[in-house]
């Protein structure tokens, strides 16, 4: 009894000592921090850019978790890119919760705090001291510019890589204390989940690099430096693979912009721009957009005042490299981590994007979390509570940031609110109202989206739609038209034209559209339809159907 009394009293102790923990603690505070700035996200809708396309109406994913559809997912370099492991998450959300928005956003939630707490423990095991090491995690729960990868579903990709990229460092650190085959066999394992999520992560083999300076010291004097590379190669190569497999998959597809369109000195201007921008968006958050149009010219002293800034900041981290390390290695990892996104290689029409900034604002986070307490060293209780409010203004921001993703109309209208020339964002608003029954209002953002930038056969498409719609078929006929001109191989459009004069009790002027439109995608069903409605009204002479609803791309 005696023994069993001294059992219990001794459980009792270690209970108590794990509640006291500050690592445990901290966990539970990043925790909670995480989910009470995200937790309205439950109750937010899919939008209309990419969650539609990625999920709703994807019939790979659309129908659940089964051997065919993971099958297409290993396989498949759709919508531009190869991340099978991402097409596995949506198709498991959608046979857990069925098409419901809150089960998947919820799925976000939780990968996301699942960051939180493995990059908090990522620098414990690197080193770093436990209020640094939860800083840097808190700053990037709630840093206002992650709002997009997490209440985006669509955005899946970005924190499930994430999830792996710091799997992989985890692993790694435990490899540096005890190398072994099975260790670094682990560190590879990670990795290859990380780039099934998202190709983004192949600069990780680089980052492993810059922590070998710092914190983990391993490049200190008579190092083998050399065999800290050649140790990464395995990583390097998969790095490769994979890069030649998405640069094949956007070609295809069309993502990777001409030069006619992006000429390489605007894309060399715009990362340059786009670097301080990123800067500055970390410093202060607000006005984000969920689309960042090109500006139409971007001055050459503009774009020299960018590179100069640019250059004076890594001039100065290399400068003070070997008093200040984590400079070297924060200034870095956030420059060299948007390397594959800053739009040198242009993929889609934006300049740049929030979502591309949650895993390179890490470097910066070590900055803040390292430089800000060594210059307040005689201030500590200063620069604690110059933490503290930095977490809570950067929460109240990414609270306000969040309530613009609950609806695709509240999305763009923001979006259009805070950029200039937002074409992107207009098009997409106009799509939302007419989904809505507003189509007066819709028509009206389409025509501000085309007088901006009158040279995307999309927005024509979409603005033909909704006046096919609204009865104005003649309109109608004219976008569809300038969509061709402008895009010759836009299927929509040719179907949309064919469908306009079947309206128009024309169905044998509208069999060669059915007919182009199926030579350019023999599967297209829809095509198939009207031309078989055509050849029949074009005998029976009876009047054609309506079309079956809007349908914007």
């Amino acid at each position: 009894m005696t023994e069993l009394k001294v059992d219990i009293e001794n459980t009792s102790h270690r209970m108590s000592a794990a509640r006291c923990d500050p690592v445990y603690v901290a966990v539970l505070l990043l925790v909670a921090l995480t989910l009470l700035v995200f937790f309205p996200v439950r109750g937010y809708e899919f939008i209309n850019f990419d969650d539609d396309l990625y999920i709703i109406n994807n019939p790979h994913v659309n129908t659940g978790l089964t051997v065919e559809n993971i099958r297409w997912a290993l396989t498949s370099t759709e919508f531009s890119n190869w991340f099978p492991l991402t097409w596995i998450s949506h198709m498991l959300d959608v046979s857990l919760f069925g098409l419901r928005p809150e089960g998947h956003h919820l799925s976000n939630l939780l990968i996301h705090t699942a960051n939180v707490v493995v990059l908090f423990f990522v620098f414990l095991r690197l080193g770093v001291p436990l209020k640094r090491a939860a800083f840097i995690a808190a700053l990037f729960a709630v840093h206002p510019a992650h709002v997009e990868s997490v209440a985006w579903v669509a955005e899946r990709k970005e924190v499930l890589s994430a999830f792996f990229w710091m799997t992989t460092i985890l692993a790694y650190t435990r490899y540096v204390r005890n190398p072994s085959m099975a260790n670094y066999a682990l560190v590879v394992f990670c990795f290859i989940l990380g780039l099934m999520s998202k190709s983004m992560i192949v600069t990780l083999p680089f980052v492993l690099l810059l922590l070998d300076y710092w914190p983990l010291g391993r490049f200190r004097p008579r190092a083998d430096v050399r065999g800290l590379i050649l140790e990464k190669i395995p990583l390097f190569v998969l790095c490769a693979v994979v890069s030649v497999l998405t640069v094949a998959a956007q070609k295809q597809s069309g993502a990777i912009k001409t030069l006619e369109l992006f000429p390489i000195k605007h894309r060399l201007l715009n990362a340059f721009v786009s670097y301080v921008r990123y800067v500055v968006n970390f410093i202060a958050p607000y006005d984000l957009s969920v689309m960042y149009p090109h500006e139409k010219a971007i001055s050459l002293m503009t774009g020299a005042g960018a590179f100069a800034l640019i250059a004076l900041a890594t001039g100065f981290v290399l400068w003070r490299a070997k008093r200040f390390p984590y400079l070297f290695t924060g200034w870095f990892w956030f420059t060299g981590t948007l390397v594959p996104v800053i739009q040198i290689v242009q993929t889609g029409l934006h300049s740049m994007a929030d979502r591309y900034t949650y895993i390179p604002y890490i470097g910066l986070f070590i900055m803040a979390a390292m430089g800000v307490p060594h210059l307040l060293k005689d201030y500590g209780k200063a620069a604690l509570s110059l933490g503290v409010i930095t977490i809570l203004v950067c929460a109240g921001l990414s609270v306000k940031q969040l309530s613009y993703w609950k609806d695709s109309i509240t999305l763009f209208t923001h979006a259009v609110s805070v950029t200039r020339d937002n074409y992107l964002a207009y098009n997409n608003l106009g799509c939302a109202l007419s989904q809505t029954g507003r189509d007066a209002e819709a028509v009206a953002a389409f025509e501000k989206s085309f007088s901006i930038y009158p040279n995307s056969a999309v927005i024509h498409v979409n603005a033909a739609n909704l006046m096919l719609w609204t009865n104005r078929k003649d309109d109608a006929i004219m976008h569809f038209r300038t969509a061709i001109a402008l895009d010759p191989a836009n299927t929509s459009a040719y179907v949309g034209i064919g469908v306009a004069l079947l309206m128009l009790n024309k169905p044998g002027e509208s069999i060669p559209y059915f007919e182009k439109a199926l030579v350019l995608e023999p599967t297209l069903t829809a095509a198939v339809s009207y031309l078989n409605a055509a050849k029949h009204q074009a005998v029976s002479g009876s009047s054609t159907a309506n079309p079956s609803g809007k349908n914007f791309n």
